[in-house]
């Protein structure tokens, strides 16, 4: 299963717009896991993932980060982060 870590902040305009779709998505896929990290209590973890602008959507797999995109993102982007498919053997 992939997990897409949600950066997000309750003051950030372009987080709730996509906030609903987030959690939307979240109730209705099987194949990934959204994980909503304030990053104003979650300061660390956002400094760990060098987060530099929200919202910031990161996709993990197997534990290690393979995409990353930041903005806010509509329904059907959303749906292509979670089809996402890192082709690792090519990428090395």
């Amino acid at each position: 299963m992939k997990h897409i870590l949600y950066f997000t902040a309750d003051w950030c305009n372009p987080c709730k717009q996509t906030r609903p779709i987030v959690e939307e998505l979240n109730h209705e896929q099987i194949m990934a896991k959204f994980f909503i990290i304030d990053v104003d209590s979650e300061i660390e973890m956002a400094q760990d993932f060098e987060v530099r602008s929200i919202p910031t959507f990161v996709l993990i797999k197997d534990n290690a980060e393979i995409y990353r995109v930041t903005g806010a993102q509509t329904r059907q982007q959303l749906e292509e982060l979670i089809a996402y498919e890192k082709d690792i053997e090519n990428d090395i």
